[in-house]
């Protein structure tokens, strides 16, 4: 049953819905319009995911200018709504309480659940480049769009740059190229590769010192054992890698490598990696 009028603040009824889209239309009277909106957005965000969007820097882009639009085009109705119709009539869902909810909703959605969608649902994640040992396929501070289902049903495979765990501190991601695979006799003679008798050919990798060292440009042979693989960095004399700390677990891999998102350089922005 319907109360008496009420004016509305077009600015109250704009920051409800900042904070919970929909809050302002059930603010304004209109229950149905609200929770449509309010739910709209998590349908879109499913919709994202089954389509495997985030895979593609523009499919990235389309999400965040369709999301941005969206949240905009709320607000401006909920204000507009406010400022035509000031006079409007209380409904029985008009209660602090459910604004308070919406938004606690909106918010823990938003803040504590947005990782475990990323990971669990959407099956993406972020990681930042911390060095300059990738260079030059990827650069110090460059940030990753990181495919985390890649690995489910199949194993990296040469050439691959992945994310993983660093085994002497797992608490830290690392990213690296996959070099050699189970099974396989890796050897480094002279900075070059060599993989089961034959010679790598690697137009990724640079080498800016040319000293040669122990260890960093002559290293192995070794067997890399089931369940591991041999990781290096593209610029191969200063990255911290296989030949310093060993094997890579294939349980530590997180992800592969998709595309740069952000950079300081902003060309490299949506540069796909490979």
């Amino acid at each position: 049953m319907e109360k008496s009028h009420k004016k509305r603040n077009p600015f109250i009824a704009a920051g409800l819905s900042l904070l919970a889209p929909g809050a302002g239309q059930i603010y304004n009277g209109q229950g149905l319009k609200g929770i449509v909106f309010f739910l709209l957005p998590y349908i879109l965000y499913e919709i994202w995911a089954l389509a495997r969007l985030p895979g593609h820097f523009s499919g990235l882009m389309a999400f965040l200018i369709v999301g941005i639009g969206y949240e905009v085009f709320v607000i401006v109705e909920a204000f507009d709504r406010a400022r035509r119709f000031k006079e409007i009539p209380l409904k029985p869902f008009n209660k602090g309480w459910i604004y308070l909810l919406l938004i606690l909703i909106s918010l823990g959605t938003g803040f504590i659940g947005s990782g475990f969608l990323l990971e669990n649902i959407w099956g993406v994640s972020f990681a930042r480049m911390p060095t300059a040992s990738m260079e030059p396929a990827l650069h110090k501070d460059d940030f990753l769009m990181v495919d985390l289902r890649v690995y489910k049903n199949s194993k990296a495979e040469r050439g691959d740059l992945v994310v993983f765990k660093y085994p002497p501190d797992p608490s830290k991601l690392f990213v690296k190229r996959v070099i050699a695979l189970e099974g396989e006799t890796v050897e480094i003679k002279d900075k070059e590769v060599v993989i089961n008798g034959t010679a790598l050919q690697e137009s990724y990798k640079t080498h800016k010192d040319k000293t040669i060292e122990q260890v960093r440009d002559n290293f192995g042979p070794i067997t890399i054992p089931l369940g591991a693989c041999f990781v290096l960095g593209d610029n191969r004399d200063v990255s911290a890698d296989s030949r310093y700390w060993g094997n890579l677990p294939l349980a530590n891999i997180k992800g592969k490598a998709l595309y740069v998102y952000w950079a300081k350089d902003k060309k490299r922005i949506g540069l796909r990696l490979k």
